[in-house]
């Protein structure tokens, strides 16, 4: 049994959320990066639980176990683990203020 895949498919939102740090950067070269589950970012993704709304990951993480057989869908990258909660709150802040409520992950599938 393979403990870590070589390679990790992802499904990006359209409008992608990115940390201030990130901003600027070759986009591509950080999905390729992370892809090889490579790199210091922190990942936020959609949570497929019904219970929570976001999983924030390293790409290293994405190589698990856990996530094989699924596509996790990213709403996110950020520089790291306190720009990524940084930017859940900027998430938050632009559904409640796009729909008044905190439907999250529809907020998200809708942009």
């Amino acid at each position: 049994m393979k403990i870590f895949r070589d390679k990790i498919e992802l499904d990006y939102r359209p409008k992608l959320y990115l940390s201030d740090a990130l901003m600027g950067r070759d986009l591509t070269r950080i999905k390729r990066n992370i892809a090889r589950g490579k790199g210091s970012c922190s990942v936020i993704l959609i949570s497929d639980n019904d219970n929570d709304q976001f999983d924030i990951v390293t790409p290293f993480q994405l190589k698990l176990p856990v996530w094989e057989g699924k596509k996790p869908v990213v709403a996110g990258i950020a520089d790291g683990k306190e720009d990524a909660e940084a930017l859940v709150m900027k998430i938050i802040s632009d559904c409640l203020k796009s729909r008044g409520d905190l439907k999250l992950k529809e907020y998200i599938c809708s942009l």
